[in-house]
């Protein structure tokens, strides 16, 4: 299974409402390859570009990205995103949201019976506490955008190809030859972020009479997971079935040049439409979001699929022609299940 993201804008606070940042997960099986590659190079021929150069969403006129997107929507792969306006999102807010974080992740340590757990859990907490509200931003969308693929990626595939669950190859933009602080917070904190949110909500969720066989390689064996669960946070591991999280991401994450990867490319291009429909800068938005949508599972719960994150209860994230348009990505979104 190949996941690759990307993001749209610099999430940097504004005071201009509807300053939209995005970042995307497109989660294709394996074997759709070549015909995602061929979308891809039928894309650039038609803006007039010689593959593999790369191309941008303002390189292209509007009927060919929408006829692209349409070609990518029969093929398998699915699309995740997060969005978040950066006119709502003051630096004060997030400073405040951010410390929050922090401090939610040594809720436990007073019941943590030894020092080297304790000092791991602080030492996370305090590399929370510590990143710039930009920094902060960016990666709490993207923590939130892998939980989704984790989660409901899984339970997508396993209905219908369950075989592709057996590898997980994540492929990231990278932005400069060497690592940025980001690429650097990403690979340090994603994952043990992601294991202190599944003390509190494991992040897979079987359906009962799947086929889980490939995914269990990720997962510990009974009697294997860290005793450290069930002795110092006290949640039962003794039954087969917990995600080793670390091994889920890390078996196969890199980040790559955008120049040399279809698929980050196709990222790029799914990140910044996405972001241009929000922004309503399409000369037909409504198609944009059908479109986009189509590509897009279903939320749990009847919930968009699109996940719009804020960092203040006093402001709404997302109104009027916004609203609307999320809705109609919700309308021609895939059906999670099956049955």
């Amino acid at each position: 299974m190949y996941i690759f993201l990307d993001e749209s804008g610099s999430f940097v606070s504004t005071p201009k409402r509807n300053s939209w940042n995005v970042i995307v997960a497109y989660m294709m099986p394996e074997f759709d390859w070549s015909q995602m590659r061929q979308a891809l190079v039928d894309l650039q021929i038609s803006a007039g570009a010689r593959p593999p150069n790369e191309i941008k969403l303002r390189d292209i006129s509007e009927r060919d990205y929408f006829d692209f997107l349409s070609h990518l929507n029969q093929l398998h792969g699915i699309l995740f995103t997060v969005a978040t306006d950066a006119g709502l999102n003051s630096v004060a807010h997030i400073g405040k949201h951010r410390n929050i974080q922090a401090t939610e992740i040594t809720r436990h340590i007073d019941v943590m019976r030894y020092e080297a757990g304790r000092q791991a859990v602080k030492n996370l907490s305090d590399r929370v506490r510590n990143l710039p509200p930009q920094l902060y931003i960016q990666l709490k969308c993207q923590v939130i955008l892998i939980q989704s693929v984790i989660h409901s990626g899984t339970l997508y595939f396993v209905q219908r190809f369950p075989e592709e669950l057996g590898k997980f190859s994540w492929r990231i933009d990278q932005k400069n030859s060497t690592k940025t602080e980001y690429e650097k917070a990403f690979e340090i904190l994603t994952p043990p972020w992601l294991q202190s949110f599944s003390l509190e909500k494991p992040i897979i969720m079987k359906l009962e009479g799947a086929d889980y066989s490939a995914f269990k390689r990720f997962e510990y064996p009974e009697g294997k997971a860290p005793t450290y669960l069930k002795t110092e946070y006290g949640i039962d591991t003794g039954n087969a079935g917990l995600t080793n999280i670390g091994q889920l991401i890390r078996e196969d994450l890199k980040f790559v040049d955008s120049k040399q990867n279809y698929g980050v490319q196709i990222a790029d291009l799914l990140a910044t439409g996405l972001r241009r429909c929000l922004r309503a800068r399409f000369n037909n938005n409504q198609v944009a979001a059908r479109l986009l949508g189509s590509l897009m599972p279903q939320g749990r719960a009847n919930e968009s699929p699109v996940q719009l994150l804020g960092f203040s209860k006093e402001d709404r994230v997302g109104t009027g022609e916004i609203d609307r348009l999320i809705r109609i990505m919700g309308k021609y979104s895939r059906a999670m299940s099956v049955r």
